[in-house]
C-alpha cells in the first residue's frame, strides 16, 4: 500500500488534501477567535451629545445607562490643577494622561448636599513628555467628550509628584478639595466659550473637532463592550470546520486505499454482464457492454475480452509491470493465457 500512496498521482492528491485540511483548520481558527472576542453592543444614541446636568445624576453613581455617554459641559479649568497618569498607551505608545479639574459654574443647585459648585474631572488628552504639558485652557471653555465611569484608586507613593495611578474622583477629591461628579470626562474637542460646541447636525461629534492645546493627542475611547460572553455558534463552527480538515485526510486515504484494493483485487471492482463461463459473443441490444475476464497465471494479472474490438485488454489497474506488459493480447489466448496455433 505504501507504494501506491507514493505514486505521483497519490502524491498529488495528497497536497490537494492537505491544501484544504489546511484552509479547514484556518477558518476553525478564525472561528475560535470571533467566539473569544468581546461583542459590543453599541448604542448609538449614547454618540449624540446631550448637556452633563441631563445625562448625569450629580453625587450618584455612574450607570450602565450613562457610562459611554457623549456630553457637553461648560467650565473653567482651575489653575495648576493637572496631574499626571502614567502607563497609558495611545497608538502603541506609552505615555502619560493630562488630568485636570473642571469647575462648573451654577451645579450647585445639581447636588445641595455638595455645599458648593461641582468640580468635573476631565482627561484634556494623552503627551509622550510628561514634561511638556501645557498649562490649563483660560476662561470659559466649551467642553464635548465622554462620560466614563471612575477608575479605582491605587496609591502611588512611588510617582513623582503631580502624578497618580488612576483616574479615580474619590481620590482627586481629597487632591482638589473640592466635591466632584462621581466619573470622569475624556475630552473630545474644546471651544473657547461662548462659542457653540464642534457638533454636527445630528448631534455627534463633528469631523473637525479639536482640543484647545494641540500638544496633547485626542484619546480615542470608544464605547465599551457590554457582552464578553464566548459566542457558542463560533465554537460550533470551529469544530465543523476541524471534521472537514479531517475528511479531506480521509478521503485521500480512502483514495489510496481503494487504488491498492483494485490491484489486489480487481475482480472484484471489475464486473461485466454476461456470461464469465468463456462464451464472449458480447454485445446486447440496449448497448451496454457484455463480455468476460480471464486470469493469466503466468503474468499474475486480468485480462478481458471486448467483442466489438474483437481484442483481449489487459485491465488498467493491476500487479505487475506495465512498463514491459502490453496492453492487449490477440484473440487467440485462452482464458488461461496461453496461445493457440
Amino acid at each position: 500500500m505504501l507504494t501506491t500512496a507514493l505514486r505521483p498521482r497519490s502524491i498529488l492528491a495528497l497536497i490537494v488534501s492537505l491544501g484544504l485540511a489546511v484552509g479547514f483548520v484556518l477558518l476553525s481558527q478564525w472561528q475560535l477567535e470571533s467566539s473569544e472576542q468581546s461583542r459590543t453592543v453599541a448604542d448609538p444614541a449614547k454618540d449624540v451629545a446631550v448637556p452633563l446636568a441631563e445625562a448625569v445624576e450629580a453625587g450618584a453613581p455612574v450607570t450602565a445607562e450613562q457610562a459611554d455617554q457623549l456630553v457637553t459641559v461648560t467650565g473653567e479649568y482651575r489653575d495648576g490643577s493637572t496631574v499626571l497618569v502614567p502607563g497609558r498607551l495611545q497608538d502603541g505608545a506609552e505615555g502619560w494622561w493630562a488630568v485636570t479639574a473642571l469647575t462648573v459654574p451654577g451645579s450647585a443647585d445639581l447636588w445641595p448636599d455638595a455645599g458648593g459648585e461641582l468640580t468635573l474631572a476631565v482627561a484634556r488628552g494623552w503627551i509622550a513628555d510628561p514634561a511638556s504639558v501645557p498649562e490649563e485652557p483660560e476662561g470659559a471653555v466649551d467642553l464635548v467628550g465622554r462620560y466614563l465611569p471612575a477608575e479605582g484608586p491605587v496609591p502611588g507613593e512611588d510617582l513623582p509628584a503631580g502624578q497618580v495611578r488612576t483616574v479615580s474622583p474619590a481620590q482627586l477629591t481629597n487632591l482638589w478639595d473640592a466635591p466632584l461628579w462621581s466619573g470622569y470626562v475624556a475630552a473630545f474637542a474644546e471651544n473657547p466659550a461662548p462659542a457653540p460646541p464642534p457638533l454636527a447636525e445630528d448631534g455627534t461629534l463633528a469631523p473637525d473637532a479639536a482640543l484647545l492645546s494641540p500638544e496633547l493627542s485626542r484619546l480615542d475611547i470608544d464605547q465599551q463592550p457590554t457582552d464578553e460572553s464566548v459566542n457558542l455558534l463560533n465554537v460550533f463552527y470551529a469544530v465543523e470546520w476541524v471534521v472537514f480538515a479531517g475528511f479531506a485526510l480521509y478521503i485521500w486515504w480512502r483514495f489510496v486505499r481503494d487504488e491498492w484494493q483494485r490491484e489486489q483485487n480487481p475482480e472484484e471492482y471489475f464486473y461485466f454482464e454476461g456470461d464469465s463461463s468463456g462464451d464472449s459473443s458480447g454485445g446486447s441490444s440496449d448497448g451496454s457492454f457484455h463480455g468476460d475476464y480471464y486470469y493469466d497465471e503466468a503474468s499474475g494479472r486480468y485480462y478481458y475480452y471486448d467483442p466489438e474490438a474483437g481484442e483481449y485488454y489487459w485491465f488498467d489497474d493491476q500487479p505487475g509491470d506495465r512498463a514491459r506488459e502490453p496492453r492487449t493480447h490477440d484473440r487467440t489466448q485462452d482464458r488461461t493465457g496461453a496461445h493457440h496455433d
